[in-house]
């Protein structure tokens, strides 16, 4: 009865974890570099202003620009992780949000 019941709580616990964020996969639709920021729209979950974290160290954030501007100009989708989203990427995340994990 215990071990039923443990995997359960797991079972439980586990699936309210995995919506603790989304991947989306979309286009990038504009992109923006300014002497302090790496601003973009998407076309799924970012057609408001987003922004690369500016936590970012210098390298990752070139790294994240050239991505961006690759999938911009080929025109080719990009997946992106946003933390704050749940909906299967059918919401758009709020204005200046920052993807954690950028995928080309």
């Amino acid at each position: 009865m215990y071990k039923n019941l443990a995997i359960v709580v797991f079972v439980v616990f586990y699936s309210l974890s995995i919506n603790a964020g989304d991947y989306c996969t979309e286009k990038i639709t504009t992109l923006i570099l300014n002497s302090s920021d790496i601003i973009f729209k998407s076309s799924k979950s970012c057609p408001n202003w987003c922004r690369v974290n500016s936590d970012w160290s210098e390298e990752q954030k070139n790294r994240a620009y050239s991505m961006l501007l690759a999938a911009r100009t080929v025109d080719r989708e990009i997946t992106m992780y946003w933390e704050e989203l749940s909906s299967n990427c059918e919401k758009a995340v709020e204005i200046h949000s920052s993807p954690s994990i950028i995928y080309y």
